[in-house]
């Protein structure tokens, strides 16, 4: 075993510095943002579950950790790091020893280091990792800055269980652009995006399936745009046989590259084309008086022209009404019943005696491209510039290497 001892030194401020990626000021042109800097993805990770111990280890020839207070080197692959937090304060413990950090950097040499943690089980990730105490000051905040490529490949991987290669290249061109979008328009001072669907689901790298990085590559820097403007390139696990106007599903103004369409059943492989749930009247009741203190004789349903659910008002019967958008109910009773009670807003409601049949086709909000019926497509024959001209449309195909002024404004 050859492990160099803890010991103390000065953050090596120019090393880290160079590294994260800041905003850039665009107060001349606020809606364009500089693509070369956005090269350098910060995902926030486990960000519904965070730890509150992981340990890192390697496959490299090295693994190192930097913080304020200690400096360490593994090249005993077989030791691994621990890293917890406890009563405030986060420690880091390694061959007996237990040091009180603020927070740690992790570079691993070449290859991905790989993260441990009980929640999460197994993770592998390229790039660096920055531990420090979450918020709650309960759990450890991990951010990983990842090239681009890297990340794509993963989200690629974690997106899309697929084997068709002109699918997974779709995906690969849509998760660059959306992540490229995501990151000019984060809120987010520390990190640009996290790790889930409120962005992107991003599991980390996946060793035991090349064929996503293979697509990442094949399709490398090229992104989705739409009268030389970045696209917002939305997707969804299933469309049903129609997707969805942007409008139609969120607020906002028509995106002229987000319209409504028929995919001729492009998606009917998917388990999701056709669902149903039942909802029992007194669960419906009881979570209807929590939140509203309302109890409903009646629902009514509005639709739009695809037979989605556009609006859906519960009304008690006597002159009072509760409003909902599709998506908002469908939120709601996801969030209470589970992620596959509704599962997208196409959907009908029949009421039997004390129970509340839904029955539904589609999986997600159904605008962008429908994840399945890119595979139906691509079974098809149709290779990935075909598909994403079909579900996005009027768009242009452009490499972030041809962008000269490497400037690129946002579509709004």
């Amino acid at each position: 075993m050859t492990i160099k001892h803890l010991f103390f030194l000065t953050l090596i401020l120019p090393f880290l510095s160079g590294f994260t990626v800041s905003k850039q000021d665009h107060s001349a042109d606020p809606e364009s943002r500089s693509l070369q800097a956005d090269r350098i993805v910060r995902v926030s990770l486990f960000s519904l579950n965070p730890p509150d111990s992981v340990r890192i280890t390697s496959e490299a020839s090295s693994i190192r950790f930097y913080s304020d207070q200690v400096s360490v080197e593994l090249s005993d692959l077989s030791i691994d790091v621990a890293v917890k937090i406890s009563e405030n304060r986060l420690y880091l413990e390694t061959s007996g020893i237990k040091q009180e950090i603020d927070s740690l950097m992790v570079i691993s040499d070449d290859l991905p280091a790989r993260l441990i943690s009980e929640p999460h089980g197994y993770r592998y990730y390229h790039g660096r990792l920055l531990l420090k105490p979450g918020r709650d000051n309960r759990s450890i905040e991990i951010i990983n800055s990842v090239p681009l490529e890297s990340y794509i490949a993963a989200v690629v991987g974690s997106e899309m269980n697929f084997e068709h290669p002109e699918a997974l290249k779709a995906q690969a061109v849509v998760s660059r652009t959306y992540a490229l979008w995501s990151i000019a328009g984060s809120p987010y001072p520390d990190f640009d995006v996290r790790d889930y669907e409120a962005n992107q689901v991003y599991l980390g790298h996946l060793p035991d399936r090349p064929r996503y990085e293979e697509a990442t590559q094949q399709t490398r820097g090229e992104i989705l745009t739409w009268s030389d403007q970045l696209i917002l390139a939305v997707f969804s696990s299933t469309c049903g046989g129609h997707t969805s106007n942007n409008e139609d599903v969120w607020a906002g103004e028509p995106h002229p590259y987000l319209r409504a369409l028929n995919d001729g059943g492009s998606c009917s492989a998917s388990p999701h084309y056709e669902w149903s749930y039942t909802l029992h009247r007194d669960d419906m009741d009881e979570l209807l008086r929590e939140r509203y203190g309302f109890r409903y004789r009646s629902a009514e349903l509005q639709k739009d022209q695809t037979e989605r659910v556009s609006h859906l008002i519960l009304k008690n019967g006597q002159g009072r009404e509760l409003r909902f958008t599709g998506n908002e109910f469908r939120l709601m009773i996801n969030a209470t019943f589970g992620p596959m009670a509704i599962r997208s807003t196409r959907f009908s409601w029949v009421e039997e005696e004390n129970d509340i049949i839904i029955e539904g086709s589609g999986m997600g909000h159904g605008v962008g491209m429908c994840q399945w019926g890119a595979l139906g497509l691509a079974e098809n024959g149709w290779n990935y510039k075909d598909i994403l001209s079909f579900y996005f449309s009027g768009v242009k195909i452009v490499n972030l290497g041809d962008i000269e002024s490497n400037q690129l404004p946002l579509y709004q």
